[in-house]
């Protein structure tokens, strides 16, 4: 029984070792790769603004954010990080780890949900949402992109054909999700080669954002007694308390 158990501690303690071991390598490739380029780099979310994302992966009880990338004369709004939560159940209060490479973009205007994920992916967020498919008229975007939305009107209005082709730019197994003020970009964890190219696509979604989209989906208002602000999925309109209540 006793070399049962010191063979479990073992292994874990291996695991651990590894999981430093890659963590570290990681965080110093992609540090090489940032000062080459000229974007900054965090080994942690300095901000913790990932936290307040109105995407449901960031409202879980475990979760994380490391290894960010943004460029300074950009600011931080726009950033690329790796991204960690435990996929836990009522079963098994401690799930898995899944491990996510993530971007967000600030959208500027209150977007409607909308995701566009690999066609060749079996995508559960689809079905949880409960958004419908529409197409589009770029066909090299319907064969590599589902989209789903629950207004046609903004997929068609923020999916402009200079946007679908930055989308397409993305790299493999990266979906796009908006909801509210932001773009989320999020696939499997990439190579820190491929963070970087995400960065890259990031920064280009922005600038092709249309410009008519303020207009056509004025942004909530984010002040006063009684605004509707977006908390960990859900919307709240009681008072906000504190300053400017």
């Amino acid at each position: 029984m006793i070399w049962l158990v010191l063979a479990v501690v073992a292994a874990g303690l291996a695991r651990l070792v590894w999981g430093l071991r890659r963590g570290l390598s990681r965080q110093g490739r992609l540090t090489l790769l940032c000062r080459r380029a000229g974007l900054e780099f965090a080994a942690m979310d300095l901000f913790e603004t990932s936290a307040w994302l109105p995407f449901p992966m960031f409202g879980r009880s475990g979760h994380g954010t490391e290894n960010v990338v943004w460029e300074g004369r950009r600011g931080f709004d726009i950033r690329a990080f790796d991204f960690w939560y435990e996929d836990a159940s009522d079963d098994r209060p401690v799930g898995p780890r899944r491990r996510l490479t993530c971007a967000v973009v600030p959208l500027g205007t209150s977007g409607r949900r909308l995701r566009v994920g690999p066609r060749d992916v079996d995508d559960e967020l689809r079905s949880v949402l409960g958004l419908r498919e529409i197409e589009l008229e770029l066909e090299d975007f319907n064969r590599r992109f589902a989209v789903h939305t629950e207004d046609e009107r903004f997929a068609i209005s923020f999916l402009e054909q200079r946007m679908m082709e930055a989308i397409l730019a993305l790299p493999l197994g990266v979906a796009l999700d908006v909801n509210e003020d932001t773009v989320l970009l999020s696939g499997p964890e990439l190579p820190p080669e491929q963070v970087l190219r995400l960065f890259d696509a990031a920064v280009a979604i922005h600038e092709r954002i249309p410009r008519s989209l303020p207009s056509l989906y004025p942004p909530r208002p984010t002040e006063g007694p009684h605004e509707d602000r977006w908390f960990q999925g859900h919307w709240s309109s009681e008072p906000i308390d504190g300053p400017g209540a």
